[in-house]
């Protein structure tokens, strides 16, 4: 079968289908890798022909690229920024509640930086970057690793993350009077950076860590980085 002749499900017995293979390579491939998990297996746990399977995925590899897409379409959603939304609680900076009841990142944590202190945002954008790495935990595992294996992989995860690093960047324009940091596309790359892997540690390897103290003194290291001592 064709690259063009890959089936686009219109019903909903088949997008139900589709759906159940995807839930099983996001399922085995959490379990067991992407590397050791085939698609006759994800085809079996998805109670479909291999053949069905194919009709959907011209290979393994396209399945995951979607199963990413829509991890990052999830966990990007609350950092599209929002006006007047008066969801982001002043109380130690903003709603730090975690996910919502389906497992799905809690979207009251939206990126309404409208009434916020820089202190407020760089917080806010912290514990939205926690709850991303809570959802599907052991699947951004595996992405994370394969994406450290290959630079093909790599481009695959950096595709999705342009998105946060637009709205970073804006975010810090709209202070770009008050920073002491002269190149903010270069500052805006250490923070992301720095806050992916703080976050990355805290989440797979939480052993002796307290998330809150962490959310609180990354923040503080941020804004002290970003700001001179007198603002």
């Amino acid at each position: 079968m064709g690259e063009n002749d890959i089936r686009i499900p219109k019903q909903k017995r088949s997008i139900e289908k589709k759906q159940r293979i995807k839930d099983a390579a996001m399922k085995l491939m959490s379990e067991k890798g992407y590397h050791t998990t085939s698609s006759n297996e994800i085809a079996k746990e998805a109670g479909v022909s291999i053949g069905t399977f194919y009709s959907y995925y011209k290979d393994k590899k396209e399945l995951y690229k979607e199963l990413v897409a829509d991890i990052y379409s999830v966990v990007l959603s609350p950092m599209n920024p929002v006006s007047n939304a008066g969801n982001a609680s002043n109380n130690e900076f903003a709603n730090d509640s975690g996910n919502s009841s389906d497992g799905h990142p809690n979207n009251n944590t939206a990126l309404d930086t409208s009434n916020l202190s820089i202190e407020e945002t760089v917080y806010l954008y912290i514990s939205i970057v926690f709850e991303g790495h809570e959802y599907q935990s052991e699947f951004q595992r595996e992405i994370a690793s394969l994406s450290e294996q290959s630079d093909e992989f790599r481009e695959i995860e950096m595709s999705h993350k342009k998105h946060a690093t637009e709205i970073f960047s804006s975010i810090l324009a709209s202070y770009k009077d008050e920073l002491r940091v002269r190149d903010i596309n270069t500052a805006v790359y250490m923070i992301l950076t720095t806050v992916e892997a703080v976050v990355h540690d805290t989440v797979f390897h939480k052993k002796g860590k307290n998330k809150k103290a962490v959310m609180q003194e990354l923040t503080a290291m941020i804004v002290n980085y970003l700001f001179t001592q007198e603002s």
